[in-house]
C-alpha cells in the first residue's frame, strides 16, 4: 500500500515537472495535506468582484465534511498566514478562505496602498462565500494588523452574513471618529510616526509590485535616507517609485481624500460582533479603544453592541507568542501569567458562528504590567478611577504647584533631535532600535530634556487609563512640538518607558482646527497619552521627560510653521515651559489608589533644569 501511495506521488509529480518551483512545491504539499492534517486545501480559488477583477484565494475544508459550516475569512497583503492558525480553525469545524487583497500575489486588479476597494472586494467575497454548498451562512473574520484593520472598514459595509470579528493590532482602521485622525495608525495627534510609515510603505506598499520586493541594500538606505528632508522625499529616495508614503505625506489630514481610503469615521455604522485584540506597547492601541466606542455607539443591532478589548502588555501582534513566566518587553523584565488565546478565540467563533453557549469575555480585560495579573472592567477606565495630579516643580513632581512661579527652558535643533528609545516604533529594520520599554536614563543628560520626577511612591501605584500632561509652553517662532514621556524609575537610576506622546503647536485646537503660534505667547496644551495599565512599584519614582523631538519614532517638527513634510528648511527653537502657582504644569495620573502617591520622604530637591530660572 505504502509502495503504491509514492508510486502514485512520484506519478503526479511528472504531471506538474514543468511547473515554476513554487507551484510544485505547493502542489506536493496539496497531495499529502489532507493524509497529515485532515485538511482539504484548494489553492486555485478565483473569486470575481463586482468590476470584474478576479482575486485569489485558497480553501481550507475539514476531509470529512458532514454538514455546513461556517466561515472565517483571512484577508491579506502579505501572501499567505501561518498554517497552525488556519489548522486550529478548520479542526474545529470551520472553513478558512484566505484572499490576496486586490493586485498582490494572486489578485487581479491595482494595488493602491493600503485599503483601495477593501470595503466593497471584502462584501463581494462574503457573498460569494454564503453561495458555496459547504457554508452556513455565518462568517467571521480573522487577523492582526493589515488583517484586522481591514476587517474593520469591511465592518462598516455591514454584510448581513458578516457576523463576528477578532480584529487584533488594527487600531490604525480609525480615521476621523472622535477626531483620531490616526490613518493606519501612523499618525499621532497630528504628527507622522515616521520609522513606522516610511518602513511600511516602502517595505510593502509599492503599487507597481504584485510581489513587493525591497532593494538588497534597503537596511542601510533606512540609515542613511532617515533624517533627509523633506520627508515627503523619502519614499521614492528609499526605493526609487512612488508608495503609499508619497499620498501619506501630501494630504492634509483633513483632507477628504482620506475619506476615500476607507477609514472609520463617525457616520459609519456597524453590526458585528467584534473581539478587539492589542498591546499596551503597540501604537495602535489607542485606536483599539476608540474604535471599540464608536462602533459600539454606532451599533445597528444587538450583535454589535458586543465590542469587546483584550489588551496585554507586549509588542505588536505578537500577543500569541507570550509564554508564561519572566517576560521582557524591550529591556524591561516582568512575570507574566499567559492566557490561552488560541482557545479565546475558538470560543469567540463558537458563540458567534457556531451559536453554541459559549461565555463573552469581558467588555474589557487587559494586564498589568509589574502586577502579574489579568484585570477586567465593564468600562475604561474602570470604575472608580480618578485623575491625581502630579505638579512640575524644578525637577520634581509633586501633589502641589509651587507658590512662586518659574521658567524652564531650552533649544531645539531639529538637525539634533533627541533619539528614540523604545516606545511604540516599528519598522526601522535595525536590529539596534528596539520596541517597547527601554532604560531612557541615558537621555537625562541632554540640554534639550526637562527631567522631572516624584518621591518614591509610598504603597505599588497602578496607573490604569489614560494619563496625561498639561504643559504652559511658549516657542520663539511659529511652530514646535512639545513631546513627553512617563517613566518609572526604579531605585537603580533606570528608567523606564510607560507612554510617551507629542504636541504639534500648530494643532494645539484640534487636528482640524491648526493654527501657528505667536512667537513669545504663552499656551496651555494637554497631551494625552496611549492607554495603559502598569503598577509603579512601592519605593520606585514617577518620572517625566519633557522635549520636543522623538525621533524617527516621531517625524520632527521644523520649527518653520511650513509645509510639515514637503519643506526642507529647518531652525532651532527657543522653547520654554512655565511651572507653579501662575501655570500650574501638571502630570494627570488615572489611578483608583490615591495613597500611593503619599512619599515614603519629602520630595527631592534637585538642581534647576537646563535653562530654569
Amino acid at each position: 500500500m505504502r509502495r503504491r501511495f509514492w508510486y502514485a506521488l512520484a506519478s503526479g509529480a511528472v504531471v506538474v515537472a514543468a511547473m515554476c518551483s513554487r507551484d510544485l512545491v505547493q502542489a506536493a504539499k496539496d497531495l499529502t495535506l489532507g493524509w497529515r492534517t485532515g485538511i482539504d486545501r484548494d489553492s486555485r480559488i478565483k473569486i470575481q468582484m463586482r468590476d470584474g477583477a478576479r482575486l485569489g484565494a485558497t480553501l481550507y475544508l475539514p476531509k470529512s465534511l458532514e454538514k455546513p459550516l461556517p466561515a472565517i475569512l483571512i484577508r491579506t497583503t502579505y501572501g499567505g498566514m501561518d498554517f497552525a492558525t488556519i489548522q486550529s480553525f478548520v479542526s474545529h469545524g470551520y472553513a478558512v478562505l484566505l484572499e490576496d487583497v486586490r493586485g498582490r500575489y494572486r489578485s487581479e486588479g491595482e494595488y493602491r496602498s493600503p485599503y483601495h476597494r477593501t470595503k466593497e472586494d471584502g462584501y463581494d467575497t462574503i457573498d460569494w462565500i454564503v453561495r458555496q454548498p459547504w457554508s452556513n451562512q455565518r462568517v467571521g473574520t480573522f487577523g492582526c494588523s493589515y488583517l484586522g484593520e481591514s476587517q474593520i472598514m469591511l465592518a462598516s459595509a455591514r454584510h448581513p452574513n458578516h457576523v463576528a470579528m477578532i480584529a487584533s493590532g488594527s487600531g490604525g482602521a480609525v480615521g476621523k471618529a472622535r477626531k483620531s485622525y490616526g490613518y493606519f495608525g501612523v499618525f499621532e495627534n497630528g504628527v507622522l510616526n515616521q520609522a513606522s510609515a516610511l518602513g511600511w510603505f516602502t517595505a510593502q506598499g509599492r503599487p507597481d509590485q504584485r510581489i513587493p520586493r525591497r532593494p538588497a541594500d534597503y537596511p542601510e538606505r533606512m540609515r542613511q535616507y532617515m533624517s533627509a528632508l523633506p520627508v515627503a522625499d523619502l519614499g521614492r529616495l528609499l526605493v526609487g517609485v512612488k508608495t503609499g508614503f508619497d499620498d501619506f505625506t501630501r494630504h492634509p489630514l483633513t483632507d477628504a481624500w482620506w475619506d476615500e481610503q476607507g477609514y472609520i469615521g463617525p457616520q459609519d455604522r456597524f453590526s458585528a460582533a467584534t473581539l478587539h485584540v492589542n498591546s499596551w506597547y503597540d501604537q495602535t492601541v489607542q485606536g483599539t479603544f476608540d474604535l471599540a466606542d464608536t462602533m459600539r455607539e454606532n451599533a445597528e443591532g444587538t450583535d454589535a453592541l458586543s465590542q469587546h478589548v483584550l489588551i496585554d502588555p507586549g509588542l505588536h501582534c505578537q500577543m500569541d507568542d507570550n509564554p508564561s513566566g519572566r517576560l521582557t518587553v524591550g529591556e524591561m523584565a516582568f512575570e507574566y501569567q499567559a492566557l490561552d488565546f488560541r482557545q479565546i478565540y475558538l470560543d469567540w467563533f463558537d458563540h458567534w458562528l457556531k451559536q453554541e453557549a459559549k461565555p463573552l469575555p469581558p467588555n474589557y480585560q487587559f494586564f498589568l504590567i509589574h502586577g502579574n495579573q489579568w484585570r477586567t472592567s465593564e468600562t475604561w477606565p474602570p470604575p472608580g478611577t480618578q485623575r491625581h495630579g502630579l505638579y512640575l516643580g524644578s525637577g520634581t513632581l509633586q501633589a502641589r504647584p509651587d507658590q512662586a512661579s518659574s521658567t524652564q527652558e531650552y533649544d531645539y535643533d531639529p538637525r539634533n533631535p533627541v533619539p528614540t528609545r523604545g516606545g511604540a516604533i516599528c519598522c526601522t529594520f535595525d536590529e539596534n532600535q528596539s520596541a517597547g520599554a527601554v532604560d531612557q536614563s541615558a537621555l537625562a543628560g541632554r540640554p534639550d530634556i526637562l527631567t522631572y520626577a516624584s518621591a518614591p511612591v509610598g504603597r505599588n501605584l497602578d496607573i490604569i487609563g489614560n494619563p496625561s500632561v498639561d504643559l504652559y509652553v511658549s516657542t520663539d517662532g511659529s511652530d514646535t512640538d512639545f513631546t513627553v514621556k512617563l517613566l518609572d524609575i526604579d531605585p537603580a537610576g533606570k528608567a523606564f518607558n510607560i507612554q510617551d506622546g507629542v504636541s504639534r503647536l500648530r494643532y494645539r485646537n484640534g487636528v482640524d482646527h491648526p493654527e501657528l503660534a505667536q512667537p513669545g505667547e504663552i499656551y496651555k496644551i494637554s497631551v494625552n497619552l496611549r492607554p495603559v495599565a502598569f503598577r509603579v512599584q512601592q519605593g520606585h519614582r514617577v518620572g517625566l521627560h519633557v522635549s520636543s523631538s522623538n525621533f524617527p519614532r516621531l517625524a520632527r517638527d521644523l520649527n518653520t510653521g511650513e509645509d510639515e513634510y514637503g519643506d526642507a528648511r529647518t531652525r532651532v527653537a527657543h522653547n520654554r515651559v512655565f511651572v507653579g502657582h501662575d501655570h500650574p504644569s501638571v502630570v494627570w495620573i488615572p489611578t483608583t489608589a490615591a495613597e500611593a502617591l503619599t512619599p515614603l520622604h519629602d520630595p527631592p530637591r534637585h538642581e534647576s533644569p537646563s535653562g530654569s530660572r
